[in-house]
């Protein structure tokens, strides 16, 4: 299988405080659904460097984060193209070790950029604590259904 079938879909957060671990719990909730061959799922932690490994031979690549939007708890924003790079910048919202931007970066000047989406989901309590606020938990659901839908889009 080539590098540009292969997708990869990252999940990043910190599973201690509460809704910044959002993008862990979605992808644990991907892995018990049935997926084509060509797509991987991982657990990116709280970020940092290891994202590039992790990204390494992917031909797209999907993350989920927690994302300051300044919408409702639960409500789901995505970035492609352009947007990663200027929107992502001024609304995000981060207690990882590593700022994404900074990653993707990093990825360009490596010459190993796939291309990228980011699902970001608005935060409703970042504090200590390993569950979700129940708006959260109830839009996991439809992190899915939009997760899908940009697998579906890469192939447009």
């Amino acid at each position: 299988m080539g590098k540009y079938n292969k997708i990869k879909i990252i999940g990043i957060g910190n599973l201690l405080l509460m809704d910044e671990g959002i993008g862990i719990h979605a992808v644990n909730e991907l892995l018990k659904h049935k997926l084509p061959e060509n797509i991987e799922i991982f657990d990116g932690g709280t970020g940092g460097f290891k994202l590039l490994e992790l990204m390494y031979e992917a031909g797209r690549v999907i993350f989920i984060d927690a994302v300051d939007n300044g919408k409702k708890p639960g409500a789901i924003i995505s970035f492609k193209g352009n947007a990663i790079y200027s929107s992502y910048r001024k609304i995000r919202y981060s207690l990882h070790e590593t700022d994404l931007l900074e990653v993707i970066k990093m990825a360009t000047l490596l010459d190993n950029l796939p291309e990228i989406r980011i699902i970001g989901v608005q935060p409703k309590t970042v504090k200590y604590g390993m569950k979700l606020s129940m708006e959260l938990k109830n839009a996991i659901p439809e992190i899915i259904e939009k997760v899908f839908k940009e697998i579906g889009s890469f192939s447009a």
